[in-house]
């Protein structure tokens, strides 16, 4: 076995240099934006993520459960006044039911059991984030790219648009990359208006679509642009899963085993093909890289990494290091290192400023809040802008995300210069 392998079980993320005798900070918790802003992002769910569905289909279970018990019991009880008489076809179709009730009452629970995940982890909150997950997962048709027809989102005054291209580079192992895109409302691409870009990275397992359906990042951004609350900016979901090695878990690396070069197609491919497609600014100062999870990682490491394409970072739930996903795409323990945030970042050299926010969930696990804290503790000592958060009563999930997305989008808008 070597080092590298040895790795698996080493240090917890962010757990290396950043455990240097650095005060950590303490996050900002307060729910502060505007109240009709919350109210209107609080209603988002439907029957598919509401508690009360999950108490009615659990009730349901246990109903059909006590009625199976009822059956059987008066049959048993008719059996014994018959003294065995005329039992045959009776005997089938009372066990026949008695089947099929405890399918249904099977069924019942693990229905309950999922809308209660999917309630806790906002993954698919409401039909329409549904349809957009199925389109991700190409079960029905995705939104129609811009150079087609019009979008099933399609853009208004009020309403940004949301639209779904291919972009794909097989010779990086890029193969089946769909990129879906974020137009404000009234965006017109023969107008001489030009907009800052966002860059969002989905965590691992995951799709692009699921900042359009888990996270509803173009209704959060269509209530803060009708807030005044951000400028109009475009945002651009990318598909970061690849082939090869660790293909469902890339964290947008440059895979030195074999597997897809995620880190060259997002800066040579992706960035290339909006600048051209889109009326961007296309500069530093007016590109930020945002994510969740392992796509929160994929942010930070490169945002950090390429300080000349990104002037402003958005890492949601992020990681220090590229974890299990990195140790499958690279092939020593230095090219490790020198992906890993918690480990290089003490020693970094910033040519140019960066902005930095950080934002988890206060019941996420005890390693990764202070891991955020460390991470923010050590950007703050090397002279970089950093806004620390933690939603209250969230844990490492969607549903945390679309909590915290509305205030980084709000921190991303404020360092992003405007055309």
């Amino acid at each position: 076995m070597t080092s590298f392998d040895a790795l698996a079980g080493g240090p917890l993320p962010g757990a290396s240099l950043l455990s240097a005798t650095v005060p950590l900070p303490e996050p900002e918790t307060a729910a502060t934006l505007p109240p009709a802003v919350l109210r209107e992002l609080a209603g988002r769910g439907d029957w598919m993520s509401s508690w009360w569905t999950v108490v009615l289909l659990a009730a349901a279970a246990v109903g059909v459960a006590v009625l199976v018990a009822w059956d059987r019991r008066r049959r048993a009880a008719a059996r014994r006044a018959d003294d065995g008489e005329n039992d045959g076809r009776g005997r089938r179709t009372g066990a026949w039911r008695a089947w099929v009730g405890t399918i249904a009452s099977g069924l019942l629970v693990i229905l309950s059991v999922t809308v209660a995940v999917n309630a806790y982890a906002g993954y698919v909150p409401n039909t329409a984030a549904l349809r957009t997950t199925m389109a991700g997962w190409g079960l029905v048709d995705p939104p129609p790219s811009h150079r087609d027809e019009p979008s099933e989102r399609d853009g208004s005054s009020a309403a940004g648009s949301v639209t779904s291209t291919p972009v794909t580079a097989p010779d990086l192992r890029m193969a089946d990359g769909t990129t879906w895109v974020y137009t404000p409302p009234g965006f017109d691409p023969a107008a001489p208006t030009r907009y800052p870009v966002v860059y969002l990275f989905h965590g691992s397992p995951g799709q692009p679509s699921d900042w359009f359906a888990a996270a509803d990042s173009a209704n959060v951004m269509d209530t803060l642009l009708e807030a005044h609350l951000v400028e109009p900016m475009i945002l651009v979901a990318v598909d970061v899963n690849g082939q090869g090695p660790s293909a469902r878990d890339t964290e947008c690396l440059d895979s030195t085993t074999g597997g897809a070069q995620v880190e060259t197609y997002v800066t040579d491919v992706v960035i290339p093909w909006v600048d051209k497609s889109f009326p961007t600014v296309p500069d530093r100062e007016h590109r930020a890289i945002g994510g969740m999870s392992s796509g929160g990682f994929c942010a930070l490491n490169l945002g950090l990494r390429h300080l000349d394409t990104f002037g402003a970072i958005m890492a949601l739930e992020p990681y220090g290091d590229p974890g299990d996903g990195g140790r499958r795409m690279l092939a020593t323990k230095e090219e490790f290192d020198a992906n890993s945030p918690s480990r290089y970042l003490p020693t970094m050299d910033f040519p140019e400023p960066v902005a930095v926010f950080l934002d988890g969930g206060t019941e996420s696990p005890h390693k990764d809040r202070e891991a955020n804290r460390r991470l923010a503790a050590v950007l703050t000592e090397r002279g970089q802008t950093v806004e620390l958060r933690e939603e209250k009563g969230q844990g490492h999930t969607w549903a945390m995300v679309h909590v915290g997305l509305p205030y980084g989008l709000m921190f991303l808008s404020e360092h992003l210069a405007q055309p």
